[in-house]
């Protein structure tokens, strides 16, 4: 896959994350009071309308500075790993994801100040999870498959070295 052809699917996957996190958050604020809670799936997941100033899991709350610097500074990492990296599905695929979670939720922060948040874990031993939303799955998917790709490139260059250390060392025929 070339580069463009990499980058363009990853910005289009952005998009599709952006818009299914904003449009998941508008419809949980149009339906539902702050903190309410309901339900989906029944002792594994409920909806549940919460407010987040901070950012992943309420760290750093109140300080709306750090986190647009730090949402800038991963969104600037991420575009690098996209145009320098090679291109393979899981480097196209893993930035997307995180280029449209981080745009959801920093969209929030510019216009509201705070994220909006749906998604509440009620099974043990998650009980007392964090409520989150779209875009932060989205962030740990796309993080996930960059570190794992990452293991997996690691492991496939080190059998690459040496099997070229291999090639060059004298057989034992003396040739």
């Amino acid at each position: 896959m070339s580069r463009a052809a990499s980058a363009s699917l990853a910005l289009v996957l952005a998009l599709a994350v952006f818009l299914v996190d904003q449009g998941f958050k508008r419809l949980i604020e149009g339906s539902m009071r702050l903190g309410e809670s309901t339900p989906l799936i029944p002792q594994v997941l409920r909806l549940t309308h919460t407010r987040n100033e901070g950012g992943a899991f309420g760290i750093l709350g109140g300080q709306s500075g750090v986190l647009l610097l730090g949402s800038a500074v991963a969104v600037a990492f991420v575009l690098w790993i996209l145009l320098k990296a090679t291109p393979t599905r899981a480097t196209t695929s893993g930035c997307g994801l995180i280029l449209g979670g981080a745009a959801g939720n920093l969209l929030d922060r510019l216009s509201a100040g705070e994220v909006t948040d749906f998604l509440d874990l009620e099974f043990w031993p998650l009980q007392q999870w964090p409520v989150f939303n779209a875009a932060d799955v989205a962030i740990v998917l796309g993080a996930a498959i960059l570190l794992l790709d990452s293991f997996r490139s690691e492991k496939a260059s080190r059998r690459s070295a040496e099997g070229d250390r291999q090639d060059q060392e004298p057989s034992a025929d003396g040739g």
